[in-house]
């Protein structure tokens, strides 16, 4: 039952057929909007929305995938699958943002997000 199940097994696929074995974890940014507030001297507070893209954070085993070619893609549907709740996530016209690095002793690929223009889910 989405909403009170969490954890478990998550499995990733790139619209270009690529597939990460995650690691650790996966924080996502669904929202589109970041909202700050801003105070005046006269006591009144503002709200101030800044539009932002959806992000994913993301971890994920070495297994000899083109580093490099990744990060010079082009955009590309990502789809995180939660087995245990049911729950799948849609990232659509992604693309991957950061620095790669493989830490060799444990080989885990840090450092990298993904962005994309929409987010939307649906709940098993």
């Amino acid at each position: 039952m989405a909403g009170k199940d969490f954890g478990g097994i998550i499995n990733v696929r790139l619209s270009t057929g690529a597939t990460f074995s995650l690691r650790g974890t996966l924080n996502m940014n669904p929202s589109r909007i970041s909202i700050e507030a801003q105070a005046n001297q006269d006591g009144s507070v503002d709200r101030i929305g800044t539009v932002q893209p959806a992000r994913a954070e993301l971890n994920f085993a070495d297994r000899g995938l083109d580093l490099d070619a990744l990060m010079r893609s082009g955009r590309f549907n990502v789809t995180f699958i939660e087995d245990f709740s049911g729950v799948t996530h849609y990232f659509t016209d992604a693309f991957m943002v950061g620095d790669p690095q493989i830490n060799r002793q444990n080989g885990e690929i840090a450092g990298l997000s993904i962005s994309a223009e929409k987010y939307s889910r649906t709940d098993g």
